[in-house]
């Protein structure tokens, strides 16, 4: 198993090159992952620090990859289904702005059309 620093490199470099590979600027993946621009820059500095996994999924969603291209793990098979599902909760943190009882009942809602979506 690589050490911490060897790990911050891979995943540092991979998103560098993700990004580009798009033509985006940290600035454009930083929002299209809800992360700050600050935190984008210091993850692909490297500095021997890992991302969360929180983290590195906002920002594979927004490259739309897999947290394995990041990592340059084994390949893991997801279903559209699950893609889906982290497409939605890449976006879930900005309701933390919410009302509690507006949480709740947006909550409500998006279980049930996880409910549709999966009988589809």
């Amino acid at each position: 198993m690589s050490s911490k620093a060897e790990q911050a490199e891979v995943i540092s470099s991979n998103i560098k090159k993700l990004r580009e590979g798009k033509g985006w600027n940290q600035t454009k993946l930083a929002s299209e992952a809800s992360i700050s621009g600050a935190a984008l820059s210091k993850i692909e500095q490297g500095n021997g620090r890992v991302p969360t996994i929180v983290v590195m999924r906002k920002i594979a969603s927004a490259l739309k990859v897999q947290v394995n291209d990041i990592t340059g793990e084994a390949t893991e098979v997801t279903s559209e289904a699950e893609e889906r599902n982290r497409e939605f909760y890449r976006k879930w943190d900005v309701l933390d702005d919410l009302e509690q009882s507006d949480q709740e009942i947006l909550r409500g809602m998006a279980e049930r059309l996880k409910g549709i979506t999966q009988r589809d």
